[in-house]
């Protein structure tokens, strides 16, 4: 290849500032650059045989690239793309893949980053991709965890690109309410399995059978009605929970996936294209060095693993999921519904054990119990202080993460010109009062019985009742 062709580049923005600083650095880098700031000019420039690479934005006045790429490509096939976008959704990376884009870059990034990139497009062979674009179902890319403009999420959403039209196995590891079956049915729903059946399955459902028996079983616990079980070949098995399997259905199912398909589904019948996925809120390292759950397992699934973050590792997301959630589910009835500055910013900062799953019951409860369109800052803390104990299993968990969520708080207001003393004695203060208030109100003042389940002895309690005013009402049984 001629050193011309190689340092020769195409920057295709329509922000002549992003083209300038672009340019710049690459040309600093040692590459001849050409810039644009339309589709209509990009076309010329590629047409008429000046680079290996191009860079473009996706959003150009005169048009979307993506809808141009293939045939640019068809016309240049050695042409090298870089696709940059601040549409940052599961739905352009997608796209970008599918029309053949080499790599896909969300806005903002880092020049070093895009640097590099160049220079590995002359280091990797170009690979023919499927152009053939799916009708996407629009809940793939604007509801649920597959919003998001974070960065974690923008690491999910090239891993999905790139795996979306494969039969490889996909582990999805995550916490409670992160949204790991939606994103196994998002990379389904995008791929050319999208028509055939994508089949749930707990394994509550294994009992100690094999799987292929399950399957033939599969319409007692789903609502998928087949004739035959070729039916189901072509289609997605997502299984969730996978840690959860005894020994004796790890073993069934580790040898369905090595032997049990190839009997069920022939070569004719796509097996090729017969998916599994499974997730897991628990960590399968450990659970595999533990010996809980098979390494020869884990191995064979381990395919593809994708990492989902918690909500509080993903905050800056909370906009657009909540955006999300209002348009989408409450699009009839609560159509003008919005949040509150001062209330995005406390959902912000809650800290959201229950993750997205607990996020969308905060939106729906608001949206019911909000008497204007604008749900105000009030009524969020209201909501998120009952939603911090609904759940009785979590109460100190969920206790600890308030009195965490206080202090953060606490400190950044605090001006740092008044006294921190005495702090440990100032919170337990506060603490203990409604503490011993409320035990005193549980046992209708019966001091003997209050101190007991307190824990201290009847003269300490008296102690603390004095210290703190407390008014001690003996209370008869209706």
């Amino acid at each position: 290849m001629e050193t011309k062709n190689i340092k020769n580049i195409i920057v295709v923005d329509d922000d002549r500032s992003i083209r300038v600083v672009i340019s710049t650095a690459l040309n600093r880098a040692g590459y001849n650059v050409k810039s644009s700031g339309t589709a209509a000019g990009m076309w010329r420039l590629v047409e008429s045989d000046f680079a290996d690479v191009l860079i473009t934005d996706v959003g150009l006045p005169d048009g979307d690239a993506l809808d141009i790429l293939p045939k640019l490509q068809k016309n240049n096939p050695d042409l090298k793309i870089i696709v940059m976008s601040a549409r940052t959704t599961l739905l352009t990376a997608v796209r970008a893949e599918k029309k053949g884009a080499f790599e896909y870059l969300p806005k903002p990034f880092d020049l070093d980053e895009l640097l590099n990139l160049v220079s590995s497009t002359f280091l990797q062979p170009k690979i023919n991709k499927n152009e053939v674009f799916n009708n996407i179902p629009k809940n793939i890319y604007d509801s649920g965890p597959v919003v998001g403009k974070s960065s974690a999420m923008q690491e999910i959403y090239k891993i999905i690109s790139r795996i979306v039209n494969t039969n490889y196995s996909v582990l999805i590891s995550g916490d409670s309410g992160t949204g790991k079956k939606l994103i196994a049915k998002s990379i389904h729903d995008l791929s050319s399995n999208t028509n055939n059946y994508f089949i749930d399955l707990d394994p509550k459902f294994f009992d100690d059978y094999s799987f292929d028996d399950l399957l033939h079983k599969i319409d007692s616990f789903t609502s998928i009605n087949i004739k035959n079980l070729s039916d189901l070949s072509g289609s997605s098995i997502y299984i969730k929970d996978i840690t959860e399997l005894s020994d004796l259905q790890q073993k069934n199912f580790l040898n369905f996936l090595e032997n049990g398909l190839s009997k069920l589904f022939s070569e004719e019948e796509n097996l090729e294209k017969t998916r599994i996925f499974v997730s897991t809120k628990k960590n399968i390292v450990n659970e595999v060095e533990k010996g809980l759950f098979r390494e020869d397992l884990y191995y064979r699934l381990n395919i593809v693993p994708i990492k989902l973050p918690s909500l509080k590792d993903r905050f800056e997301d909370i906009p657009d999921l909540t955006s999300a959630f209002l348009n989408n589910n409450y699009s009839n009835t609560f159509i003008n519904r919005n949040i509150s500055y001062e209330g995005m910013n406390l959902l912000k900062e809650h800290s959201w054990p229950g993750n997205i799953r607990e996020l969308k019951n905060v939106i729906e409860r608001l949206c019911l119990l909000s008497s204007t369109n604008e749900i105000n800052l009030n009524l969020i803390k209201e909501v998120l202080s009952e939603d911090m104990f609904d759940d009785e299993n979590k109460y100190e968990e969920n206790l600890e993460l308030y009195f965490k969520n206080y202090l953060k708080k606490y400190f950044k207001d605090f001006d740092e010109n008044l006294s921190l003393q005495n702090l440990h004695n100032s919170f337990i203060s506060k603490i203990e009062r409604p503490l011993i208030e409320t035990t005193l109100n549980l046992f209708r003042g019966n001091q003997i019985k209050a101190s007991k389940c307190l824990g201290f002895n009847r003269n300490t309690l008296r102690s603390k009742i004095n210290l703190y005013g407390i008014e001690v009402v003996k209370k008869r049984k209706a």
